[in-house]
């Protein structure tokens, strides 16, 4: 019996979609999803996040769009939570920072991701807002850059990014530094973004298989191997 061909359409965003090297944490759970779904030839198009939502409102040139958020303007069906983000706060070990709750921020510079104000509550914005060190960038490298520099106090966003970061030669080589010389502070739940799909049916398919690669514990040892 023929494959049904299966486009799906993809984000650029790296360590999670690398297009270059095909490549990454969302890339490889979505390969090992569809895995499972053997009637499918899968196709990956790699496109803007923003492009992603257009093509599968209304476009022709995929089928499923990975990485969709819930509160996206989606007009397909969105698979159970799978993809996942995990903001936390980092300082240097040897700075001995006491942070474990957000207000604790108040009294540090801060380097977050774009638009971080917006995205982690309340509490974190009016904390932004009311403190002078805090400063956003656009490229989340900058912010570890910024932080590891000794600029800024604290980094604020993805661990996975964070990790990625410091996986560059610059850190490794010149300034000899890893993870463990760093304190990871977990002031937010973990946010999950969907896979998004035109065909209702495929959409209940793939949640039965995310159920299951969730219970055999597949989908957790694949985030354990990106840390």
């Amino acid at each position: 019996m023929a494959k049904q061909d299966l486009k799906i359409g993809i984000g650029n965003f790296a360590p999670f979609l690398v297009e270059e090297e095909h490549h990454g944490l969302f890339l490889e759970l979505t390969e090992e999803i569809f895995k499972q779904l053997p009637k499918y030839n899968v196709k990956f198009v790699y496109m803007s996040n923003n492009r992603l939502l257009h093509e599968i409102n209304s476009g022709h040139r995929i089928d499923v769009a990975c990485n969709i958020f819930s509160n996206s303007s989606v007009k397909g069906f969105l698979s159970s939570p799978i993809f996942r983000y995990t903001d936390v706060a980092v300082s240097k070990k040897s700075a001995k920072l006491k942070v474990n709750k957000i207000s604790d921020l108040q009294g540090f510079s801060i380097a977050a991701y774009q638009g971080a104000k917006e995205m982690l509550g309340d509490d974190f914005k009016e904390m932004a807002l009311t403190n002078p060190n805090y400063s956003e960038y656009s490229h989340p490298d900058e912010t570890t850059y910024m932080m590891v520099a000794g600029e800024k106090d604290i980094r604020i966003g993805d661990i996975h990014i964070f990790l990625h970061d410091l996986a560059d030669k610059r850190y490794i080589n010149e300034e000899k530094i890893a993870e463990k010389d760093f304190t990871i502070h977990r002031l937010w739940p973990d946010v999950y973004s969907h896979i998004a799909f035109k065909d209702k049916a495929l959409r209940d398919s793939v949640n039965k298989v995310i159920k299951d690669l969730t219970t055999n514990g597949t989908i957790e040892a694949i985030y354990r191997k990106h840390r």
